[in-house]
């Protein structure tokens, strides 16, 4: 009798086991057929998504008022974006791809009812930044940014004249603290190393002038003017220099004085360089001797010079020690063999 138990036992366990088994295939079968596709779920993504990847690249400007004052970034036709208020300036990059990362990132949570205790309630009456946006064709979007919660991490907006409020992630990037200095781009060169396909610097001016250095890609290799293989690490690192050189001082504000004085440096300018980029884009840089001085600016004698770039609207003051960067010769890169190494 006790054996008969014990068996019985034993049956129902296993029983219990095997439509414990059924149980979980079916679910899984079921869970597979009724989930949504990758498709489908890309395309709900995009309903979080305040602004649409779409329009991030319809964007023509951006005027963002913090409490540092009113910025306005303008992009022209061929995608450079320029700072256009409260100065003319070329726009720092850095910023410029932050701004448009934030905004192409908004992601909301939950919309709420626009009314005034809610405004309240989340600083929309005085909201923390405002951003407008026009695209090109004219239309025009404002956004009005309120409060962070530090607990969750989130904010709340209002988007153009749409009657609602956004619960959305806060921005990754701050923005209320950017002020004039971060619109600035304080490089000479815009270029990135990545993009440059020849680089040839001239004695004078073009084209009265002589070929001093030139250095160009192929593939991996960098080669002269002759075909010869320089070295690629001293030309990389010489690339860089060139590319991360800055001013501290751009010539914005000319008077006629300021403007004749620029025009005597430059007919007879140092050394001229030519970057030409792999879409066979050409820019020139016309760099001066070290300058006496400049109408209207303080400045010590024969401590600067001045570089003019074609695709950029005001000069660059550079300091000196600068200079000699524009003096490399072809030897500086050459390519030494093996038996030179142990020799």
């Amino acid at each position: 009798m006790l054996v008969k138990i014990s068996t019985d036992r034993t049956r129902s366990a296993n029983f219990l086991m095997l439509m414990f088994a059924i149980v979980l295939i079916i679910g899984g079968l079921a869970s597979e057929f009724f989930q949504a596709p990758l498709s489908q779920n890309t395309a709900l993504s995009r309903y979080q998504l305040l602004i649409k990847p779409e329009q991030i690249d319809q964007i023509e400007s951006i005027q963002l008022d913090n409490r540092l004052g009113e910025f306005k970034i303008n992009k022209d036709k061929s995608n450079q974006w320029t700072l256009t208020s409260p100065r003319n300036l070329p726009s720092n990059t850095t910023t410029v791809a932050n701004i448009l990362n934030n905004l192409k990132e908004i992601k909301i949570r939950q919309i709420l009812p626009k009314d005034t205790i809610n405004i309240s309630n989340f600083s929309l009456d005085s909201p923390l930044m405002k951003i407008k946006i026009t695209y090109f064709g004219g239309k025009e979007n404002v956004l009005n940014i309120g409060l962070v919660n530090p607990i969750d991490n989130s904010t709340y907006v209002t988007f153009s004249n749409k009657e609602a409020i956004y619960h959305v992630d806060a921005l990754k990037t701050s923005m209320e603290g950017l002020s004039l200095s971060n619109f600035i781009e304080p490089r000479v060169f815009t270029q990135e190393l990545s993009s440059i396909d020849n680089l040839k610097i001239y004695r004078g001016k073009i084209p009265s002038t002589n070929l001093r250095l030139s250095v160009k890609s192929e593939g991996d290799r960098w080669l002269d003017q002759s075909g010869n293989t320089l070295e690629p690490k001293d030309v990389e690192d010489y690339l860089k220099e060139i590319l991360n050189l800055k001013s501290a001082l751009i010539l914005d504000k000319r008077t006629e004085k300021l403007d004749d004085a620029l025009e005597r440096y430059f007919a007879r300018p140092s050394y001229t360089a030519e970057i030409m980029n792999k879409d066979g884009e050409k820019v020139f840089y016309e760099v001066s001797y070290l300058i006496n001085s400049l109408p209207d600016i303080k400045m010590e004698k024969r401590q600067t010079f001045i570089v003019k770039a074609s695709n950029r609207p005001h000069p660059y003051v550079i300091e000196k020690q600068h200079l000699n960067m524009f003096s490399k010769s072809q030897r500086s890169f050459k390519k030494l063999s093996i038996k030179k190494l142990f020799y």
